[in-house]
């Protein structure tokens, strides 16, 4: 083997071994992530947006695999945004052939978000990342909630979700029956509402939802 080859060998297995060191802290980053409570998901939220699903796509960028989610915005919470807004999430939504034999296995680490196509969600979402651009939800799968219907929950059945959240302030009857609930789906009229009067009157800014925890 010459030198050009080898050096090129030894590049390319350092690369290798880059990604999988990184997708395997990604995992167990996912894996090991504290639940967090609404107002930890609402202080680490760059935008608050409710929407539908509209296009799924996947690329790369600067050889990094990414998602890239088109929500067709119904309401938008917290931030401004226009009635679509896309963004990119890093790994690909499966599997992807190179096109020269080999296949890219960096598909989304598990515990992250992953989206269909029609579905309807509400997102609590970082800020894009300043290299990439590239984005996702507030205590990944914790901040990705989706609407069924009069029911709304994200994937650990907001379980957690109000533990040590303490609001001062007047709350309709609803409203106080969703924060005394444990866990489990949430009435979406009451959960949606309450989360936007949060954002409005910048209830965490001015102490009147604060975290005991």
């Amino acid at each position: 083997m010459n030198k050009s080859i080898h050096r090129a060998y030894r590049g390319l297995t350092l690369l290798v071994s880059i990604i999988v060191f990184t997708l395997s802290l990604n995992v167990a980053h996912a894996k090991n992530m504290k639940k967090q409570n609404l107002v930890e998901l609402m202080t680490h939220t760059d935008s608050i947006l409710i929407g539908t699903v509209s296009n799924r796509t996947e690329g790369f960028f600067q050889g990094l695999p990414y998602t890239e989610i088109t929500l067709d915005v119904g309401q938008s919470l917290k931030g401004n945004h226009g009635p679509s807004y896309t963004f990119r999430q890093f790994g690909l939504i499966e599997p992807k052939s190179m096109g020269d034999g080999r296949v890219n296995l960096m598909v989304t680490p598990a515990g992250w978000p992953t989206y269909v196509m029609g579905e309807q969600v509400m997102l609590f979402l970082h800020k894009p990342a300043s290299e990439t651009g590239f984005q996702t939800t507030a205590g990944l799968t914790q901040g990705k909630f989706t609407i069924k219907g009069k029911q709304i929950a994200n994937d650990t059945s907001n379980d957690s979700l109000f533990a040590g959240v303490k609001i001062n302030g007047k709350l309709t009857t609803t409203q106080q029956d969703l924060v005394n609930q444990p866990g489990g789906a949430y009435e979406t009229e009451a959960f949606l509402s309450l989360v936007k009067t949060a954002v409005e009157q910048n209830w965490i800014e001015n102490g009147v939802m604060t975290n005991e925890k």
